[in-house]
């Protein structure tokens, strides 16, 4: 038992991980789902500071995407929607479509299992921390690795769904093939969330 179970620690990566190996899961080949710009494709991979394992001394760019549109809608907009009483400006919403992209069948490093956590010491606290800087050591951890794996699985913080956060080395560009699905505003899947989730557009 914890010496004072009201304090929790910080799980940071430990300083030895780059010598252990890392727990894979094999995730099999099945269309994911991105919510973009409509003047920039699918694909496209970078490094912002407010996602959740893109630490700004990342190698490589990361692309995010979500098993399906619900979460990669809360995913996008849903600190926006919390924030501003459930509301999403409309010329924000315009300029946004839905694409599929078709992720072929890889070994992942999957945060969202229990196994792998324990294997790695961490738990859900540290990978959903408030302070981005703690899951994003994470994030540059994992990408630093010499077993040179493709990317994370995790869970939505929204959704409890799962999501890729896949990293732009080893050819991952030319493994992924995309296909826009429709502009938001047109979309059934986004007007059903809207209404689901009692949210406006202003």
């Amino acid at each position: 038992m914890a010496v004072n179970p009201t304090i929790r620690p910080t799980r940071l990566p430990p300083p030895d991980i780059a010598k252990q190996p890392l727990p894979r899961v094999r995730q099999v080949g099945r269309v994911w789902f991105r919510i973009h710009p409509q003047q920039f494709g699918a694909v496209h991979f970078d490094l912002k500071p407010g996602h959740r394992y893109s630490h700004p001394k990342c190698p490589f760019g990361i692309m995010y995407s979500g098993i399906d549109p619900d979460t990669c809608l809360w995913e996008y907009f849903g600190d926006f929607v919390f924030d501003n009483g459930r509301t999403i400006p409309q010329t924000w919403w315009n300029d946004c479509v839905i694409s599929g992209v078709t992720v072929p069948a890889l070994s992942l490093c999957d945060l969202a299992n229990a196994v792998t956590r324990g294997a790695l010491t961490v738990d859900l606290s540290a990978l959903m921390n408030q302070d981005l800087s703690v899951p994003q050591e994470w994030g540059l951890a994992i990408q630093n690795h010499p077993d040179q794996i493709p990317g994370i699985k995790y869970r939505s913080r929204f959704s409890g769904k799962a999501c890729l956060a896949l990293f732009d080395r080893a050819g991952m560009k030319g493994q992924l093939a995309e296909k826009r699905i429709s502009p938001l505003n047109q979309s059934g899947w986004a007007t059903a969330w809207l209404t689901k989730n009692n949210v406006a557009l202003v």
